[in-house]
């Protein structure tokens, strides 16, 4: 049986989508807030009202990911989204990238590692003699969920007095760790406990006290104790082990 032809137009409009996302730092700590931006444009020229999603993606299966938030481009095109890292993903990296739905058009993945936090103590004499053995204690932990922490051991921990060290202790199970040294030069100095981290680009956790060497002995029984903390999450481990 013959059939005619039949035909009709129609117009379509062909855009070149492009989504960036702006360089991440390499690692992040757990409890801290990044922020991830970046730029939608059709053609070269941004475009406002569309939704732009950041996802997270496995290091060892970088296509299993998933959406962490999403965000609405600014009429430039540009966008920006805050996110609380949760403690969840402490201790391995991931890949993050920016996706546009409507077009399915992404950002280059970029890999950046989640970090747990830590914190030191160090407690110290307040006065000790000259040439005198003294013992600097402390603590290292970090933070396994959010205000919980937990001991770090078997990490090594050096002691400094001024810019000079004068111990590397390692961490007991506990965390606790205790050196004797010794200053043989009268003067008041500030201690420092310091770890420096593994797995990530360096950055220290410190802890100081401060310690007066007077050029005379002094009676065991005048010394005293001083102790100070630093709770604040400055930098940590990239991977628990």
């Amino acid at each position: 049986m013959p059939y005619a032809s039949a035909a009709q137009q129609a117009s379509v409009t062909v855009m070149s989508y492009s989504l960036t996302m702006d360089k991440l730092p390499s690692y992040v700590v757990a409890g801290e807030r990044i922020r991830f931006s970046g730029r939608l444009t059709v053609d070269g020229t941004g475009v406002g009202g569309e939704e732009v999603r950041v996802r997270v993606c496995s290091y060892a299966t970088p296509t299993l990911c998933s959406d962490i938030g999403s965000t609405t481009t600014n009429p430039d095109g540009s966008w920006y989204l805050d996110w609380e890292v949760k403690h969840e993903y402490a201790g391995s990296r991931y890949y993050f990238k920016a996706v546009h739905p409507a077009s399915g058009v992404e950002s280059a993945m970029q890999l950046m590692a989640v970090a747990y936090p830590t914190r030191i103590s160090i407690k110290a004499p307040k006065k000790v003699a000259v040439g005198a053995l003294f013992k600097v204690e402390g603590k290292l932990e970090y933070e396994e969920r959010k205000y919980i922490w937990m001991p770090l051991g078997r990490r090594k921990v050096s002691i400094y007095y001024d810019n000079t060290k004068l111990a590397e202790v390692t961490t007991a199970d506990d965390g606790t760790f205790t050196a004797t040294v010794s200053i043989r030069t009268p003067g008041t100095y500030t201690l420092k406990a310091a770890y420096a981290g593994e797995g990530l680009p360096a950055a220290t956790a410190i802890a100081v006290a401060g310690v007066e060497i007077p050029g005379y002995v002094i009676p065991l029984a005048g010394i005293g104790v001083v102790v100070a903390l630093v709770a604040i999450p400055i930098l940590a481990n990239a991977l628990r082990k």
